[in-house]
């Protein structure tokens, strides 16, 4: 079983693509530690995430297209983006890195509630979670155009 720690936006997730089958996930990261189906927020579909605890990571399916992968998760801090531990970076560092390798525009939210505060990059479907100062997971999912047309890698 390989370890896969590189996130590749748009792309996938080290040799995961985004569109891979479950099978295809689980011949990488070996069989989920827990399966959960949930309805997304305003949306009609069922999501599928598989939970791998002891890796730090999350793998969305979504039913509506038959059940290939659509969206990562990650909080181990091995990760790495564009080649750098992404978790030993700070909010700045984070935004450096984004914009050297091309994505220039992000939105910032504060969730004062649950003292969080979400980078989004929209343009690589990409968000990091920081909790007081410290990132503490990053999502990532498949692209879309203006008219929400997935763009397969």
């Amino acid at each position: 079983m390989q370890h896969v720690l590189e996130i590749k936006p748009l792309t996938g997730f080290g040799n995961i693509k985004f569109g891979a089958t479950g099978e295809e996930v689980e011949a990488v990261l070996g069989s989920p530690q827990e399966t959960e189906t949930i309805d997304v927020e305003g949306e009609i579909h069922e999501v599928v995430v598989w939970s791998y605890w002891e890796k730090g990571h999350a793998v969305y399916f979504e039913k509506e297209l038959n059940n290939v992968c659509t969206n990562f998760e990650t909080d181990n801090e091995g990760a790495t983006l564009f080649g750098e531990k992404v978790f030993g970076l700070g909010e700045k560092g984070v935004i450096d890195l984004m914009q050297k390798n091309g994505f220039k525009t992000f939105e910032v939210e504060d969730d004062d509630d649950l003292d969080e505060r979400i980078l989004f990059f929209n343009d690589a479907h990409l968000q990091f979670v920081f909790d007081d100062g410290q990132l503490i997971l990053v999502s990532w999912a498949v692209a879309m155009d203006d008219d929400e047309k997935i763009l397969w890698p």
